[in-house]
């Protein structure tokens, strides 16, 4: 196997209706900017874990991931930097609470987006296709089978067959 040296990050976007939500950067050269809940994958940490992580650390709930939604790559100084963004849902009744790293998480209509200091472009147009779309990546879990973190992002089976 090959390794290469990369920049991975991860958010969670979590919508009610024509809302995501989003937090406010408390901290850091994004301060006072909007975005997704997000942050860096740790060693030995998969990818998915680390977004549901992330939501828990910087809006105090929990989610399930259902699938992947976008996937930002880009070179970085030259070293390959991913970003995954994962849509998880949340129990209805949870309501965010932000931590020390952001001071509002909240669910924002889509319709108020273009008024937001956005994090980047890129995390802007993952919100609003979040809100838009309704295709993912599918995510299938084989840890139980292979005995160690594996999950599949894959689309999801066609009803139609093979084509």
């Amino acid at each position: 196997m090959h390794n290469v040296e990369c920049d991975l990050g991860v958010a969670a976007i979590v919508r009610r209706a024509r809302s995501i939500l989003l937090v406010r950067e408390l901290h850091g050269r994004y301060q006072g900017r909007w975005g997704l809940p997000k942050g860096y994958v740790d060693a030995g940490e998969l990818p998915r874990n680390a977004a549901l992580r992330e939501l828990r650390e910087e809006c105090g709930v929990d989610g399930n991931v259902l699938g992947v939604q976008s996937v930002r790559e880009r070179l970085l100084e030259g070293t390959p930097a991913i970003f995954i963004a994962y849509m998880v849902e949340i129990a209805k009744d949870a309501q965010p609470i932000p931590n020390e790293e952001v001071s509002e998480a909240l669910f924002v209509p889509v319709d108020q987006f273009s008024k937001l200091e956005w994090i980047s472009d890129a995390m802007q147009t993952m919100a609003v296709n979040a809100v838009n779309s309704k295709h993912l990546l599918s995510s299938v879990d084989y840890e139980a089978a292979r005995g160690h973190p594996y999950v599949l992002h894959t689309l999801p089976e066609s009803r139609g067959g093979l084509l």
